[in-house]
């Protein structure tokens, strides 16, 4: 098949400028547009049936516009007809580029973008839809290919660090927080007092083994789809942001938090997702199919989130918001997914918007009443500690040695009180204010509590049963109800 071709320079010429003079060439002459893109346009020479035609490709690249004619009819040669239609194009595309004024360009462009043929349907550009990796095994979900390459060394990493935790003691079904909080877990007291870096860390560990099961399962159904679409790099940059964004929101949201789980950069993932789908990126029937069941995905798991207490719903939500934010910055890049100069623009952007929104609420947090709230809470419960030892010293001791003990007891717990009063004067949330009410009702009741086993102890007799089990059950009242908070 004949075939003609000719590259003119266009420098000085935005893209936008070369776009329209492209497209008002083919119909100045006359011809027959196929489809146009942000790359070009292919047109046809609109010739009878019966007589010679060509399809005319005219690619806009950098300062540079190349124009080719190829023979589409059934006649043995083109008598040079292809050479002939690129002279005549160039000829009106070189003479329209001076006439076409700026104000034109910007008004014509704005329609001819409306035409502008989806991504994956753009023969102009080079094939961007993914590439799928076949798994025909259980071991094929933690084998790293070409085009799930991240997912699998995320998920083992998970696993293998769940297993050394277990390994050393802590609980395989229900770990505690305080357990975790050894190993890397975000912390209200303990992140925004310097250790930065659980925000990252959390990320890896879980409370236990179901809670990595159901993380892990939703981590290889979303990397398995959305990973051949962003790319090794891409892909993983979005997991490691979204999870720090996510365990941000986390300790903006509550009041004391013990946080941990990939959930937060999971449902991060499934944020970039969205985002795509609601592009035409992705051909309308496959991401119809796709929006539908990554929606509902989202919207169970953020009901069942509300309705259930344990789990973190904030960094769900963090995580979500920051998936979308992301997902849409990384459009241009998706567009030109061989562009190395828009990719890395595109991925340095997005670390410098979502670790600089980051560092910016950690500071402000950091620096917040409610951490110094906490902090001397933390004394608060030092003081509790060494009040209740005076109780646990009882059975060791005789009435008149213990005496001194439960007066020291009695000036811990009112220098308790004191520390709660003060700590009522910083600006934090209401429900710390109904705490302080509480823990304040609970010192008091101690007080009294000991000041009966005081002065019977005084008056050589023992305490009043009755009216010490009735202080306890009143303590235990308390206690529940802070413990629900």
């Amino acid at each position: 098949m004949d075939k003609a071709a000719q590259t003119i320079s266009t420098t000085g010429l935005s893209q936008k400028h070369c776009l329209v003079t492209a497209f008002e060439s083919v119909k100045s002459l006359g011809w027959r547009i196929r489809f146009v893109s942000d790359a070009g346009v292919i047109a046809y020479t609109g010739n009878s049936g019966f007589s010679w035609n060509g399809e005319v490709t005219v690619r806009v690249e950098e300062d540079q516009l190349r124009v080719e004619c190829v023979s589409t009819s059934a006649m043995p040669i083109d008598d040079g007809r292809n050479e002939s239609a690129v002279r005549q194009y160039v000829g009106v595309f070189e003479k329209l580029r001076t006439v076409i004024t700026e104000e034109e360009v910007r008004q014509k462009y704005r329609l001819y973008e409306q035409d502008f043929v989806p991504p994956y349907e753009d023969t102009l550009k080079p094939d961007i839809r993914p590439k799928f990796n076949l798994i025909t095994s259980f071991w094929g979900f933690f084998r790293p290919a070409k085009n799930y390459f991240f997912t699998p060394v995320l998920v083992s990493l998970n696993i293998l660090i769940f297993l050394t935790m277990v390994g050393s003691g802590i609980s395989f079904i229900d770990p505690n927080g305080q357990s975790l909080l050894a190993w890397g877990a975000n912390s209200t007291v303990a992140t925004l007092n310097g250790q930065w870096w659980r925000l990252l860390t959390n990320c890896f560990l879980h409370f236990g083994i179901i809670h990595l099961a159901l993380n892990m399962y939703a981590l290889v159904f979303v990397g398995m789809l959305l990973e051949p679409f962003l790319g090794k790099a891409k892909f993983l940059i979005a997991y490691l942001l979204t999870g720090i964004a996510a365990s941000v929101v986390s300790l903006w949201w509550h009041d004391y938090t013990i946080s941990a789980g990939a959930s937060g950069a999971i449902f991060g993932l499934y944020g970039v997702f969205l985002a795509i789908l609601s592009t035409n990126h992705i051909e309308r029937s496959i991401r119809n199919g796709l929006l539908s069941s990554i929606g509902m995905f989202v919207i169970y798991n953020l009901v069942y989130g509300s309705l259930k207490s344990g789990i973190d719903n904030a960094a769900h939500l963090g995580g979500l918001v920051s998936g979308l934010l992301i997902g849409y910055l990384y459009w241009p890049a998706l567009r030109r997914p061989d562009d190395t100069r828009v990719n890395r623009l595109v991925i340095g952007g997005a670390m410098i918007l979502i670790l600089s929104l980051s560092a910016f609420t950690y500071i402000v947090l950091s620096r917040s009443d409610r951490v110094i709230y906490f902090k001397r809470m933390e004394s608060f419960y030092q003081l509790e500690e060494k009040a209740l030892k005076v109780v646990g010293q009882e059975d060791n001791k005789n009435s008149d040695a213990l005496l001194p003990d439960l007066q020291q007891g009695i000036s811990y717990w009112q220098e308790g009180i004191s520390l709660i009063n003060e700590s009522d004067k910083l600006n934090v949330s209401s429900s710390i204010h109904s705490k302080n009410r509480q823990l304040i009702k609970y010192c008091q009741l101690r007080i009294k509590s000991y000041q009966i086993t005081y002065y019977a102890y005084q008056n050589g007799t023992y305490p009043d049963q009755k009216q010490v089990f009735e202080i306890n059950q009143q303590i235990k009242e308390v206690m529940n109800e802070l413990s629900s908070r």
